[in-house]
């Protein structure tokens, strides 16, 4: 099978999206498939081009067996809206012109197309070349934008949410296939009125042996991901507060980038346990992966994310590594208590810490957060690996070309 793959987001690149693009492209090609990604060039969190890469109108390199076709894109932080809907804006009207007027590169014969958004203008420029080539189109929905704008602020009458939903449904209904990466997600689609017939779960997974932990002094709570308004970490301080009382030598490391990562900074001299790092490449995490008893999970409690399962979730049980959720009622805190692989705290904050003192203060805490990883990563192997997922999706990307085609 050909496969077409519009991912604005891509390796080398450290975002969620990238990391669910890369793995299930290699997957494919690994299976035999002839995957070619239709990407921009790699310049997220900072806004700045990575080492190697010249922003030309289009060009293209091979990675891991996949063909990755890259679009031009004008580089923006990660830190404002604007400077978001700068970077999607671009790529699409880059992608535009490309697909329009560069073909050739981006090659022909293929099976099937399929669009991922996180943002829909990617998704829509994969429908675009998909309906004016007559081929088979697949959705992926790893966000309902209209839903995240609404937490944002946006009311639901507002310009910016109807535009968000016309475009998200129009596509759920043009797609052969609709892909979500959550239950609670297409339960929305479907009250929406689109045929739940033709929305299939593919989670988000990993594909990691666990380490052997590194048994010293002290105790370390990581963050590792955005540090964006969706995670609001600035709310998470008093918990690191409470474990910082509570154990020896304690730690609350946070590598990453995002909106709330100035005002994070500001605090560092305030909570001298706090450590700071930029974000940094997955394959440079291992280190402080190693180090980390308790690895934090976090996400507004806006009722909004309670379909929401983090990529992060996935990365941190498959290393074997405790989980501390804090966040809304919904998928992620069932999924913690469902395999027993840590500590999910949805109350409010008075609760929350009551509840986590508690846990803490128990003899035998520490062994019992070794115990919480050892589920974590039993559960990973037997229902979350990448391998398996990338399997079940490739099936689904071949009914929908056969479909299509018939």
């Amino acid at each position: 099978m050909k496969i077409l793959y519009f991912s604005q987001f891509y390796k080398p690149e450290y975002i969620a999206a990238a990391f669910r693009a890369e793995e299930n492209a290699r997957a494919w090609a690994q299976l035999g498939h002839e995957v070619t990604v239709f990407t921009g060039y790699p310049n997220y969190p900072k806004g700045e081009l990575f080492e190697g890469y010249e922003a030309k109108s289009i060009s293209v390199e091979e990675l891991d067996g996949v063909k990755v076709v890259r679009s031009k894109i004008a580089p923006s932080p990660n830190r404002t809206m604007g400077g978001r809907l700068k970077s999607a804006l671009t790529f699409f009207f880059w992608g535009l012109f490309n697909i329009t007027f560069r073909g050739k590169k981006i090659g022909k014969g293929y099976d099937v197309v399929l669009g991922t958004s996180g943002i829909i203008f990617t998704a829509l420029l994969g429908w675009l070349y998909a309906f004016f080539r007559r081929i088979p189109y697949v959705f992926e929905l790893r966000d309902i934008s209209w839903l995240q704008l609404q937490i944002a602020g946006k009311t639901e009458k507002s310009f910016s949410v109807r535009v968000m939903r016309f475009l998200e449904k129009f596509l759920c209904r043009r797609a052969k296939a609709v892909v979500v990466v959550t239950q609670g997600f297409r339960d929305v689609l479907a009250e929406n009125g689109i045929d739940p017939e033709k929305i299939t779960v593919i989670t988000n997974g990993v594909d990691v042996t666990p380490r052997p932990r590194q048994e010293e002094p002290g105790f370390t709570l990581s963050y590792f991901g955005t540090l964006g308004v969706s995670q609001n970490i600035l709310a998470t301080l008093p918990y690191a507060q409470a474990l910082s009382r509570a154990t020896e030598g304690f730690t609350y490391l946070l590598i990453g980038d995002g909106a709330q990562a100035a005002e994070i900074a500001q605090g560092v001299a305030e909570h001298p346990y706090i450590k700071l790092l930029p974000g940094m490449p997955s394959q440079q995490l291992e280190p402080y992966y190693d180090h980390t008893q308790l690895s934090l999970v976090a996400l507004k409690k806006d009722p909004a994310f309670c379909h929401t399962l983090p990529s992060k979730l996935f990365q941190i049980m498959g290393r074997g590594i405790a989980v501390l959720y804090i966040g809304p009622e919904g998928e992620a805190a069932r999924l913690v208590r469902q395999y027993q692989c840590g500590i999910a705290l949805t109350g409010t904050a008075e609760e929350d810490l009551a509840q986590l003192s508690g846990i803490v203060s128990q003899p035998g805490f520490m062994n019992e957060l070794v115990q919480m990883g050892s589920r974590g990563a039993e559960a990973v192997q037997k229902h979350f690996n990448r391998t398996q997922l990338a399997r079940q999706y490739a099936a689904l990307l071949e009914q929908a070309g056969r479909h299509g085609k018939a």
